[in-house]
């Protein structure tokens, strides 16, 4: 898929979450925001295979990966339109949907369970990939270094978690915060490859993920992004990441992920 392939899919996905979540008063489209270029790039890519499992740790993204499954035909548009209402589609991710392969609500726990995938696909011999995705405002929860530490002694080199490093948890910013001093020199430290590149720029996100494939130990990818990007009055705005636009707010996002905004 071209770079300009690749950027209209992310556009297509941030006008479904905007229409999903603005027109059913719902959602966290601040954080959803800032992951889609991953997202796009895992999917669209070709860097998730078939064979391998994504655990999105952050789950109340999931609308830009309903949008995915849909745009791959992995969910019709009959499901997808059945976000937000009562027995659709909810706010966080459940393995009864196809594609799906964790169920998500609870922060701090995919990042273990795609460790023990990872350990148990190498244990057998298979040549499957676990990718993670998980918030930056994430690693304030003690499961995730578990998983790190647990990681980096077994050298699951097949294992690769991504940090949406948007700068912003749901109430306040995590800019500052001392966890991440010196975070990839930490995780190296623990038996960890790591890797900081821009999460919205979609050549560097190919040419990172591919040189995963050649590091032979677990991988950390911290992605530096934008809350709410793509819409000129949600970047870097904590409002966002449970605000739902008025009607106002809602033509105006609508008109500048039509056309761009400067």
């Amino acid at each position: 898929m071209t770079l300009e392939e690749l950027k209209e899919k992310a556009r297509k996905v941030r006008l479904d979450v905007l229409r999903m979540n603005g027109l059913k008063n719902r959602g966290h489209i601040g954080g959803t925001f800032s992951c889609v270029e991953l997202l796009v790039s895992l999917y669209h890519g070709g860097h998730l295979k078939d064979k391998d499992f994504f655990y999105l740790s952050k789950g109340h993204a999931c609308a830009a990966v309903y949008s995915i499954l849909h745009d791959l035909g992995k969910m019709s548009k009959e499901t997808l339109d059945t976000y937000g209402q009562d027995g659709g589609l909810g706010g966080q991710l459940n393995v009864a949907t196809s594609g799906v392969d964790w169920n998500t609500g609870s922060i701090g726990h995919a990042l273990g369970v795609a460790a023990g995938v990872a350990l148990a696909s190498k244990l057998d011999g298979v040549d499957k990939k676990a990718w993670c995705m998980i918030g930056d405002a994430e690693l304030a929860e003690g499961s995730i270094w578990e998983a790190l530490i647990f990681a980096g002694n077994h050298n699951l080199k097949n294992l690769i978690c991504i940090i949406d490093r948007n700068k912003l948890s749901a109430t306040d910013s995590v800019q500052n915060d001392k966890m991440f001093n010196n975070l990839g020199e930490t995780v190296q430290n623990m038996g960890w490859e790591s890797v900081m590149f821009n999460g919205h720029d979609f050549e560097r996100i190919h040419d990172v993920f591919t040189s995963t494939r050649k590091f032979i130990s677990p991988t950390l990818l911290i992605a530096q992004t934008i809350k709410g990007k793509g819409v000129s009055f949600m970047e870097n705005n904590v409002k966002w990441h449970y605000g739902v636009p008025n009607e106002q707010e809602y033509q105006q996002a609508l008109e500048e992920l039509s056309h761009g905004f400067t």
